[in-house]
């Protein structure tokens, strides 16, 4: 049942077909409805008319979709100290509704006069998530780099009231700085900027599940594997093991296909030890082709062969795969890829150019198969899949991801998921019982899973807490149990929800690239999820 559960999630989420699920995992904004942005808001946007008032919302709502004061926001100025901002979170007549959220050169005047006017907002916890909207709104009008100057200013005025380095604010609103800059810059032209600047939440925050899955890496834009994507992808695959696909699929777009197959031996092996019983096909089928690549053929042979096998025995008990399709796809290129290496180039050639596309294995591959076929092919094998040249694909991806992109920034809605809520410190702070409570847990299960040697682990908590809270919470269970670290398994789509499993480096299932150890991972939780007896003394001082 476990395995099914994390197939599905792998065949529907980021992790092989990988796309950032930011909308669909953080805490929900509220609901969003599109309405075209020549039909939407007053004739005037600055109006404060009382008819337009009650039609349209304040100024607020205009802007981002919040009213005046937001008691998020209050919460981060109680843990301030900061007492002159208190007495202005009076009590809002309005609800938050973006669907009163003006677009692009709208939005971006009203959110002046909220923020530049006599009268401008002096809160500077509201102000910080307006400076943010405006930026949005910038993007949206394709005034780029005028985007990124309201970026530094939000930054320059976080840290002036000092929130920045606080780390409840990095772990929430905080993240949206880097996120909305970096869309920016690569609107405008500069993908290695943008991914620089976008991967550096992560990499200050190793253990930061939203800092990962919210920090994008942008592969349509750039091909070269940079050290920093590299370090991300290390660091965020130990969080969140399963997105140690992702880095695989990476490594193949970059020619590293030896590298590739070892990230899908270790992904095999977590698998395998969360279902003792029973094997995926798509584990081995992905491996062989790594493998062929990589001009391991001894390995590549039999990762096909042990694909070919799990599938035939799963289809004769009954009980066929979800992926059987992709993983019939993706044997059929390991074949081509057989019958170039045994010297068959022509008929590798027509059996590979035959489809006008392949979908199910990775872009890295299908490119890297384009490119060896297409080496000494006469014009006549140049059909379908061979059509186009490497550079052509890239190109064509690029083209592809871009004209979304594009076109999302119009629908006042995908652009406004970067602009993150303020954490709810007391949402923390009152996890702080169950994720230190180790004896009698009220969060790990008392035994391994059936089949499996895994321990299921569930909170409910604050949606922004609950990764960092299993994971830590698995941490001191494997001190508690007498072991130096653990492997955790997490799903995307459901954060409350983690595996695990403890062991001491060098074990078998404690894999080089997944394992954590337990103290590294205490000490940069600790501050976050202080322990009943430090948030005693918090309380206290």
């Amino acid at each position: 049942m476990y395995r099914r559960l994390l197939t599905a999630a792998l065949v529907s989420s980021a992790i092989i077909m990988p796309h950032v699920l930011i909308a669909q995992t953080l805490p929900p904004s509220p609901p969003v409805i599109t309405v075209p942005p020549a039909a939407k808001g007053p004739a005037d946007p600055l109006s404060t008319t009382p008819e337009d008032l009650k039609a349209f919302g304040s100024l607020y709502l205009r802007c981002d979709g919040r009213p005046n004061n937001v008691t998020d926001g209050e919460s981060f100025a109680r843990f301030l100290g900061a007492v002159t901002l208190l007495s202005l979170f009076a009590p809002s007549p309005e609800m938050p509704d973006s669907s009163e959220r003006l677009f692009g050169e709208k939005g971006v005047a009203v959110c002046n006069e909220l923020l530049d006017n006599p009268k401008q907002e002096t809160n500077g916890l509201r102000r910080i998530p307006l400076i943010l909207g405006r930026a949005i709104h910038q993007i949206e009008a394709k005034n780029y780099d005028t985007a990124i100057a309201d970026v530094a200013k939000a930054r320059q005025e976080a840290t002036a009231i000092g929130l920045v380095g606080n780390p409840y604010f990095d772990r929430s609103m905080g993240l949206s700085f880097n996120i909305i800059e970096a869309h920016a810059l690569l609107r405008s032209g500069h993908p290695a900027e943008a991914q620089h600047k976008a991967l550096e939440n992560a990499l200050r925050l190793p253990f930061s599940f939203y800092a990962g899955l919210a920090s994008p890496t942008f592969p349509e834009f750039n091909r070269e594997l940079t050290s920093d994507e590299e370090a991300f992808y290390r660091a965020n695959g130990r969080i969140s093991r399963l997105q140690g696909i992702r880095f695989a699929n990476r490594l193949e777009e970059a020619g590293r296909f030896a590298e590739a197959a070892k990230w899908r031996d270790s992904i095999t092996t977590v698998l395998n030890a969360m279902d003792t019983a029973s094997k995926d096909t798509w584990t081995y089928s992905v491996a062989a082709i790594s493998y062929a690549l990589a001009g391991n053929w001894q390995l590549a042979d039999q990762r096909a062969a042990e694909a070919q096998a799990n599938m035939d025995a799963r289809i004769a008990a009954g009980k066929p795969e979800t992926t059987q399709a992709a993983d019939i796809e993706r044997l059929d290129l390991y074949q081509v890829l057989k019958q170039a290496h045994e010297g068959h180039l022509t008929e590798a050639r027509r059996s590979f150019a035959a489809r006008s596309k392949w979908i199910a294995p990775s872009f890295g591959a299908i490119v890297a198969t384009n490119a060896l076929l297409r080496q000494g092919a006469r014009p006549d094998e140049l059909f379908g899949s061979l059509a186009k040249t490497p550079d052509a694909l890239w190109a064509e991806r690029r083209t592809a991801a871009l004209s979304v992109m594009l076109e999302n920034d119009k629908n006042n809605r995908t652009l406004w998921t970067f602009l993150l809520p303020y954490a709810k410190i007391s949402d923390y702070e009152a996890a702080s019982k169950t994720v230190w409570r180790v004896q009698k847990s009220w969060i790990l299960a008392k035994e391994p899973m059936k089949d499996s040697r895994f321990y299921l682990e569930t909170i409910n908590s604050g949606p922004l807490t609950q990764p960092e809270a299993l994971l830590l919470h698995g941490a001191l269970q494997a001190k508690a149990k007498g072991f130096a670290g653990l492997v955790i398994l997490t799903l995307p789509e459901r954060p409350s929800v983690a595996y695990v499993e403890f062991g001491n480096p060098g074990d078998a299932d404690m894999t080089a690239d997944g394992y954590l150890d337990a103290d590294t991972v205490i000490a940069a939780l600790r501050p976050v999820f202080p322990s009943p007896e430090d948030l005693a003394a918090r309380r206290k001082s």
